[in-house]
């Protein structure tokens, strides 16, 4: 019978106590340190994934129930579009006539826009 190969995770513990603490928990109850380590972390997954869960079911009940009621959005989007389109756009450039004995212009200027 072929073996399947099993995810590895090495674990580099910042506290040694909690290290400690694994190695004495898996001999009172028998089991390996990666046993347990194991079957403490699937709980605390549940448990955040569980929490994380109820937030997006709140967060989904609590988007179904707004309604969005500004009376003025349609005017004020209009004088918005209206205000755009009235000024000159500050980034838009323009071709000038100037005096350029270096030939500096030469090098920016593609030859369509001549």
């Amino acid at each position: 019978m072929p073996q399947v190969k099993r995810p590895v995770l090495t674990l580099r513990f910042k506290k040694p106590s909690t290290h400690r603490r694994l190695k004495e928990v898996s001999k009172v109850i028998g089991a390996s340190m990666n046993e347990v380590a194991e079957t403490v972390i699937e709980q605390g997954l549940d448990y955040l994934a569980a929490d994380a869960e109820r937030e997006l079911r709140e967060t989904i009940e609590r988007l179904r129930g707004w309604e969005y009621t500004d009376s003025e959005f349609e005017k004020d989007a209009i004088a918005f579009a209206e205000g755009e389109a009235s000024e000159r756009d500050p980034l838009r450039s323009t071709m000038t006539e100037f005096a350029d004995s270096a030939g500096v212009g030469e090098i920016f200027v593609h030859p369509v826009e001549r």
